[in-house]
């Protein structure tokens, strides 16, 4: 009976030690690769053809990528052949990592440029180790993430491509953390979405303020459902176990990303983080209507 209880404890404590690389491997499963292979049409990597279209990249982290979650990017390139769309989102991408890789978007002359960027940022400055050390393994990232450091790093972005090109720029606030208005994450994210908008009115961007077309629709959906009950975004290793659920019902079993998050009584979003279809909707809504006013 002890041996059994040892051993059981000791199995327990060796998932648990090596769960980075178990949920890492699971990703690299042939069914679920997509979710992490470079978005179509990716910075850098392109040749554009010289047929005088206006480009449009699309900056920012795994909620541009669109392979977790619903691919706002890839629909509009589907429903507007007038332009050429490059998406320059990559998973898990903080603001630091974004001007690491400032050249590849350079390089295609963007005309519009739209930034949403900064949701890892607010993830890894919570006070959780173990979520700030995944950042700073995976990501290389030269110190831990903090409100101050994103505030300096999305400037130093906004600078350069203001200097760099003659773009029409529009940035995006960050949407939600889940769908609980009273989650402390919450107000985390309105005061990172304060340093969006006061570098916006500085710099003279376009201001897409999805965090609160996303307020308003989640409020709305609340006195008619009974979607208020939604479980609670958690900073926990919880997180990841959503995501990974949702890419693999997704891309094994073929769920829709609204379906996955009804499971949580999520309206808008699929696992806490990334956009279901109607989430996607609406920040689809709101970049259409910056490209053509």
């Amino acid at each position: 009976m002890l041996y059994l209880i040892f051993s059981s404890v000791f199995l327990i404590g060796l998932v648990y030690f090596l769960r980075n690389q178990i949920i890492l491997n699971i990703y690299k499963l042939p069914l679920i690769r997509k979710s992490w292979q470079l978005p179509y049409m990716d910075a850098g990597s392109v040749q554009l053809k010289n047929d005088n279209k206006p480009v449009v990249v699309c900056c920012g982290d795994s909620i541009t990528h669109g392979h977790i979650g619903y691919d706002w990017v890839g629909s509009l390139r589907k429903k507007d052949n007038s332009k050429v769309y490059i998406n320059a989102g990559i998973n898990a991408d903080l603001t630091w990592n974004l001007n690491q890789r400032i050249d590849d978007i350079l390089k295609h002359n963007p005309d519009y440029i739209t930034i949403l960027i900064g949701t890892n940022d607010v993830i890894g400055s919570q006070p959780v180790k173990l979520i700030q050390n995944y950042y700073i393994q995976t990501k290389g990232l030269p110190q831990i993430p903090t409100k101050d450091w994103f505030e300096e790093q999305i400037e130093i972005f906004i600078k350069t491509i203001k200097e760099k090109t003659s773009a029409k720029i529009a940035i995006s606030t960050l949407p939600w953390l889940g769908e609980r208005k009273d989650a402390p994450i919450i107000n985390v994210i309105r005061k990172f979405n304060i340093v969006i908008t006061n570098l916006a009115l500085k710099y003279d961007l376009i201001i897409l303020d999805f965090f609160k077309t996303l307020e308003e629709n989640i409020e709305k959906s609340n006195n008619t459902t009974d979607f208020d009950i939604s479980i609670p975004y958690t900073t926990s290793e919880i997180r990841r176990l959503r995501g990974l659920r949702a890419v693999i019902l997704y891309y094994v079993f073929g769920w829709s990303w609204n379906r996955i998050g009804e499971k949580y009584k999520l309206q808008f979003l699929c696992d806490h983080i990334h956009l279901n279809e109607r989430g996607g909707h609406l920040m689809e809504e709101k970049v259409k209507k910056f490209l053509t006013t």
